[in-house]
């Protein structure tokens, strides 16, 4: 996909994964529609777009609102046709079930999934009308396996995939592509960066450039992109066919113990 010129709306750009992801896309010369809630954090990944030779603009918000969601698109599509549309925004709270807040099961289930599913909705008609587009949802691997005690982030990860693959195909003749990436361990960005805590011992940290392929092959394409070591992927199948064997392997990898950890 040439992106040149063209613009791409990016949620969840004021850090990590996000502010990676819209760098690469300044290299390729899109103009870029930030968002996030922090103003000063995309003010900062504004200036890293168009110094690698993009443009941005930002508007800071709440994603679980559906207003501010209308009007992200509103604001994308005065800058022009929205080529592409990367939802990259989560949130988690990692807790055993029983003891899990309402309102964390709330925030999770807007932002993961309601707010990545309207969003596409909103930008799917100018889409299709174009006959040209790509929607790309940032997921993880947990949308691929069970990950004790964080249920809620996981059920919100499954649906996003399960969404994705259902619009896929009722978009294959559109011209308008839907794409997946689930990342693994990102030790340099996210969510695990910020517990400070490393991946377990058989499980190497996915580098952040790796996400970044990844993405890019989603817009150009690929439908789901595993962002995850090799060794894995044989141990992910056998699981899929083998669901008793799901905690099994999590205690055989040491990450049931490191999910465990962060609970507490």
């Amino acid at each position: 996909m040439d992106l040149r010129a063209q613009v791409v709306l990016l949620t969840g750009a004021s850090r990590g994964i996000g502010v990676a992801i819209a760098e690469e896309l300044g290299r390729h010369g899109a103009h870029v529609l930030l968002t996030a809630r922090s103003a000063e954090g995309l003010a900062k990944t504004a200036a890293l777009v168009e110094a690698a030779g993009g443009q941005a603009r930002s508007l800071a918000g709440d994603i679980s609102s559906s207003a501010f969601r209308e009007q992200l698109v509103q604001s994308a599509q005065a800058w022009g046709p929205i080529r592409a549309l990367v939802n990259n925004a989560g949130v988690e709270h990692p807790d055993t079930f029983l003891e899990s807040d309402l309102a964390q099961v709330d925030l999770q289930l807007a932002v993961n999934l309601q707010a990545p599913i309207h969003l596409t909705r909103l930008v799917l008609p100018q889409m299709v009308e174009q006959g040209q587009g790509a929607v790309v949802m940032v997921s993880s691997m947990s949308g691929k396996s069970p990950t004790p005690y964080n249920a809620i982030y996981t059920a919100t990860k499954h649906g996003l995939n399960g969404f994705a693959a259902s619009i896929r195909i009722e978009l294959q003749d559109s011209g308008v592509h839907v794409g997946v990436v689930c990342p693994s361990f990102v030790g340099q960005a996210g969510m695990w960066k910020d517990t400070g805590m490393r991946a377990p011992a058989m499980m190497k940290e996915v580098p952040l450039s790796q996400v970044v392929r990844g993405t890019l092959r989603a817009l150009n394409g690929a439908p789901e992109v595993l962002v995850t070591p090799t060794p894995v992927r044989p141990l992910l199948a056998l699981a899929q066919l083998f669901p008793r064997l799901d905690g099994w392997l999590l205690r055989k990898m040491g990450i049931l113990k490191v999910l465990e950890q962060r609970a507490d």
